[in-house]
C-alpha cells in the first residue's frame, strides 16, 4: 500500500513503515492462484473492515491476507510480475532459494492500540480510511534471505549482521478503499489520487470511459492517434484500466483545463507508415513498433524522424542524423572525455556480451472485458524483467567486477587523460607540480560506513569521528549533521521534520538556526548550504513550508525571499 501519510518518532521508527511497505509489495505478487480459482472474491464487507483486515494481516506477516484485501484489478497488475522478479531475484543468487512471496523472511511486527476510522467522500463508492497505531519492527538477520552475489560482491564473502532489537514508531497512515460489487478493497492508485485531490474538490460521478481496440494492434494505434490529435482524453481512455482506472476516474477533476493549456501550444506531431510484429498469447501481448515515421512541428520548426529496418534517420533544418552511419557513437563520446581506457572498455565489452541475448522488447497490451488496452506499469515491468531474464549470475558479477575496477582506475590519471606514461610530471600544458590532487579526492567510504548505522546517535557519532580523524571530508556532510551541536539532524534523520505541524516547526526553526547562522556569519559555511528553515527561517511565515509546498505562491515567496 502507499500511505498518504505516515509519521515516525525516532530514527527506527520509519523502519516499520518500510517494512510493512515490503511485506505488501511482495505480498501481492504472492497471492495464491488457488484464492481466484476458488472464486474468493477478497475485500471486506466495510472501509472499518478492510483497514482491520489489513492491519491484522500485517501484524500476522500475512501477506496472502494483506494481497487478498486488494482491488482485483491492481492485483491482476502486480501478480505476475512480482513472481517473475524474485525467481528472477533467486536465478541471480541476489536473494537466496528460501525467499518466499508470503512470507518476507527475518521479519517480525506487531501493531498495538491499533485504530480505524472511516472518512467518507463525496461518492458512495469511495471511502478513506485512517488507521493509527503503535508499530514495533524487529529483524532477525540470520533469517533475511540474502543471496551469494551480494554476500561477495557487497559484503566482502562475509555474511552481514543484520539483527535489528525491536524499534517502535508511532503509524498515522490515510490509504483509499473502494467499493466493487459490494465488497470494499483497498487500492494503491486510489490512495495515491486521493492524496493529490485538492480538499473541497469532489470526486467526479463519472469517469473518462475506458475505450479498448479490437486487436492488439489497435490497442498501440489508438496511443499514437491521440498523440497525433494532441488528445488527452483519448489518450487516458486507452489505458489498461486496471492500471488506470483511478487516473480515468479523477481526470475529468483535470482534463478541460490541461487540454486547454495543450490546445495552446503551436505543436503539430503526426505519425505514419507504422508496421507492428506482435507476440504472446493469451489476453497479455506484446507489440513491437518495426517502423515508423514521425513529423513534429514546434513554432514553425520542423523534426522529422524515421525508423525502419535497425536505423533511426533524424533530421532538422539542414542536419541529418543515421544511427547506423554514425559508427561508435558510445566510443566517440568516451575519447572526447578522455575516458576511452582499457578498463572502460573491458566494462563496456562486459555489458555488450551480457545483452547480446536480450529480447527485443515493445509495448505491453492487455485483454480487459474483450477489448485490447496498452498498459504502462506492465510495459515497464516487462522491459525490467526482459533486462534481469538475459543476465546470468557470471554475467553480472563480471559488470560489477568491471564497474568497480573503472572505478578504482578514475584518479586524476584518468579524469586528465594521462594515459600510463606520466614520469615526466607534465601532460600537455598541465604542470602536475601545480596541482594538489589532495583537493580532488571523493572518496567518501568513511561517510558511507557510517550510514550502515541504525540510531541516529551511533551515526552522528560515526561521522564526528571520521571528521576528526580525516576519513571523512565536512564538505561531503550535510550542515545538520556536521554541526551536531545545533541540534537539529535527528529531526532530519527520522523525517520528523517533515510532518511537523505549522507550530512545531517554526518553534524548531527558531531554536535551532541561530546555531547554523554563526557558521554562516564566521565563513565556515555558505548560507546556500542550509535549508530554509535554517538559514531564513522568518521567510517561511510560520508555516512549515515541507507540508504547504503544493501551494505556488507560497513556495515562490519563500524562494524570493530565501533567495534575494
Amino acid at each position: 500500500m502507499v500511505p498518504a501519510d505516515s509519521v515516525g518518532k525516532r530514527s527506527r521508527g520509519k523502519v516499520v513503515g518500510g517494512l510493512i511497505a515490503v511485506v505488501a509489495l511482495v505480498g501481492a505478487g504472492g497471492f495464491a492462484i488457488t484464492k481466484i480459482v476458488a472464486g474468493n472474491d477478497g475485500g471486506a464487507a466495510s472501509p472499518t473492515e478492510v483497514g482491520t483486515r489489513f492491519m491484522d494481516a500485517l501484524g500476522a506477516e500475512d501477506a496472502l491476507g494483506v494481497v487478498d484485501l486488494l482491488l482485483p484489478g491492481e492485483r491482476e497488475t502486480m501478480r505476475q510480475p512480482l513472481i517473475d522478479l524474485v525467481d528472477n531475484l533467486k536465478r541471480l543468487e541476489i536473494v537466496d532459494s528460501t525467499a518466499r512471496l508470503d512470507k518476507v523472511g527475518g521479519l517480525d511486527i506487531v501493531f498495538d492500540d491499533v485504530q480505524v476510522d472511516p472518512k467518507p467522500t463525496n461518492v458512495d463508492d469511495i471511502s478513506n480510511i485512517r488507521i493509527r497505531a503503535t508499530g514495533t519492527a524487529s529483524i532477525d538477520g540470520a533469517a533475511v534471505p540474502i543471496g551469494d552475489l551480494l554476500i561477495d560482491e557487497a559484503f566482502g564473502g562475509d555474511r552481514p549482521d543484520l539483527d535489528a532489537e525491536p524499534e517502535e514508531g508511532d503509524i498515522d497512515w490515510t490509504m483509499a478503499t473502494v467499493e466493487r460489487d459490494g465488497r470494499w478493497y483497498l487500492s494503491a492508485f486510489y490512495s495515491l489520487a486521493e492524496t493529490a485531490r485538492a480538499e473541497g474538490d469532489d470526486i467526479p460521478d463519472s469517469p473518462i470511459v475506458a475505450r479498448g481496440a479490437d486487436d492488439p494492434e489497435g490497442a498501440v494505434q489508438a496511443i499514437f492517434d491521440a498523440v497525433d490529435d494532441l488528445d488527452l482524453e483519448a489518450m487516458i481512455a486507452a489505458l489498461n484500466p486496471n492500471e488506470a482506472e483511478a487516473l480515468q476516474r479523477y481526470a475529468p477533476m483535470f482534463i478541460d483545463e490541461a487540454q486547454g493549456s495543450l490546445d495552446d501550444v503551436d505543436v503539430a506531431i503526426a505519425f505514419s507508415d507504422i508496421e507492428y510484429s506482435v507476440t504472446g498469447d493469451g489476453d497479455r501481448r506484446t507489440v513491437a513498433i518495426d517502423a515508423f515515421n514521425m513529423t513534429a512541428g514546434v513554432e514553425g520548426d520542423e523534426v522529422t524522424v524515421v525508423s525502419k529496418d535497425g536505423c533511426v534517420v533524424f533530421t532538422m533544418a539542414d542536419t541529418t542524423f543515421n544511427s547506423c552511419e554514425s559508427g561508435d557513437l558510445a566510443g566517440t563520446a568516451l575519447t572526447d572525455l578522455g575516458l576511452d581506457n582499457e578498463d572502460m572498455q573491458a566494462l563496456i565489452g562486459s555489458v555488450q556480451e551480457a545483452f547480446d541475448d536480450l529480447e527485443p522488447v515493445g509495448v505491453t497490451v492487455q485483454q480487459v472485458d474483450g477489448k485490447w488496452f496498452v498498459s504502462p506499469i506492465g510495459t515497464y515491468a516487462d522491459v525490467f524483467l526482459s533486462v534481469l531474464e538475459a543476465l546470468d549470475k557470471g554475467e553480472l558479477t563480471d559488470i560489477i567486477d568491471a564497474a568497480r575496477q573503472v572505478g578504482d582506475s578514475l584518479s586524476a590519471g584518468a579524469i586528465f587523460g594521462l594515459g600510463d606514461d606520466t614520469e615526466s610530471g607534465d601532460v600537455g600544458d598541465i604542470d602536475l607540480g601545480d596541482i594538489d590532487l589532495g583537493d580532488i579526492d571523493t572518496d567518501t567510504s568513511g561517510l558511507e560506513k557510517c550510514y550502515g548505522e541504525f540510531e541516529y546517535a551511533a551515526f552522528s557519532e560515526c561521522v564526528v569521528a571520521g571528521m576528526q580523524d580525516g576519513s571523512i571530508d565536512p564538505s561531503f556532510v550535510v550542515a545538520y549533521d556536521r554541526f551536531p551541536e545545533c541540534g537539529a539532524g535527528e529531526a532530519y534523520w527520522s523525517g520528523e521534520v517533515y510532518g511537523m505541524s505549522d507550530e512545531e516547526f517554526t518553534a524548531f526553526a527558531t531554536a535551532t538556526a541561530p546555531c547554523f547562522q554563526q557558521y554562516v556569519a564566521d565563513g565556515t559555511i555558505s548560507q546556500f548550504e542550509l535549508p530554509y528553515e535554517l538559514s531564513t527561517p522568518d521567510c517561511l511565515e510560520g508555516l512549515n513550508w515541507y507540508t504547504n509546498n503544493t501551494d505556488e505562491d507560497y513556495s515562490d515567496r519563500v524562494f524570493e525571499c530565501a533567495t534575494g
